[in-house]
């Protein structure tokens, strides 16, 4: 059910717009996200403790470590959605924020530059300030206000168990192996400089086996965080590429406050419909 508010804008066409919009959208919100691809060959992951490989092992043993005195995040972001269902490729460059906090987290991603099946677009914003979702799209006019967790209610945003975006940050080894087969994949042509490349596929029967296809993460040496996260579904008929273009260590930790999640002024004026 949706409810409407401020000006109403010629409904029945917006809403079928807004429909079209909607898959995108939530491509987006699921990269905000998680990881890619298919693998050649495995590597067991082991129990919930440990991964066969000592090489895969000690990689997500440092991203659990490095994640535990994560406080904030700033950085430039790409996201590709490559669409093969239907046949469509949308490209997206912004900037994502991100702080944990002893409630609930906080994050904004915003895209000033979007281009939709080759055609420029206006800018975009994603918001979720510990309570809400915000989609709020600058062409169409609108933001979209999703409850996420009730008020008081602790909502853990890095559970990629359970939540409907699970963050690449601040993910436990255990949780890693406990839904996935991981393996570490052979340097190849065009990845990020300075990376391992692990690539996860999940376990048969898991909670994410009917989510994904596959995911893959480049964790960047010495920072032990991804900076680039491929997520495959639909045996590889959709993916999505999220870089991160400039993490690093200049990036975390640079003191963001709740003034950082502050909806933009720019949404003045914008309709607002709560699902």
């Amino acid at each position: 059910m949706q409810r409407r508010t401020t000006m109403e804008r010629s409904p029945m066409k917006k809403q079928s717009r807004q429909r079209g919009h909607r898959a995108g959208a939530w491509a987006t919100l699921g990269v905000l996200v998680m990881w890619v691809s298919m693998a050649p060959s495995l590597v067991a992951a082991g129990d919930a403790t440990g991964a066969a490989d000592p090489a895969v092992d000690d990689i997500l043993t440092r991203l659990e470590k490095r994640s535990d005195g994560l406080k904030d995040i700033r950085c430039k972001i790409r996201i590709v959605e490559d669409d093969q269902i239907n046949l469509a490729k949308n490209t997206k460059l912004g900037t994502l924020l991100l702080m944990v906090t002893d409630a609930n987290p906080r994050a904004l991603v915003h895209f000033d530059r979007c281009e939709i099946d080759g055609m420029l677009r206006k800018q975009e914003w994603y918001l979720f300030d510990g309570r809400y979702w915000y989609e709020a799209i600058e062409r169409l006019g609108q933001v979209t206000k999703r409850e996420i967790a009730r008020e008081g209610e602790a909502f853990d945003l890095f559970n990629l168990e359970t939540s409907p975006f699970p963050m690449p940050f601040g993910q436990k080894k255990s949780v890693i192996l406990r839904n996935f087969m991981v393996e570490r994949v052979k340097p190849a042509k065009g990845d990020p400089d300075n990376t391992d490349h692990l690539r996860l596929l999940p376990k048969p029967g898991s909670k994410l086996d009917r989510k994904y296809t596959s995911i893959d993460y480049f964790m960047r040496r010495g920072l032990n965080l991804p900076v680039r996260i491929v997520v495959a579904r639909n045996e590889g008929m959709e993916i999505v590429t999220v870089d991160f273009l400039d993490l690093s260590e200049q990036g975390i930790n640079v003191g963001l406050t709740d003034k950082d999640f502050a909806k933009p002024k720019a949404w003045q004026g914008f309709d607002v419909v709560e699902e």
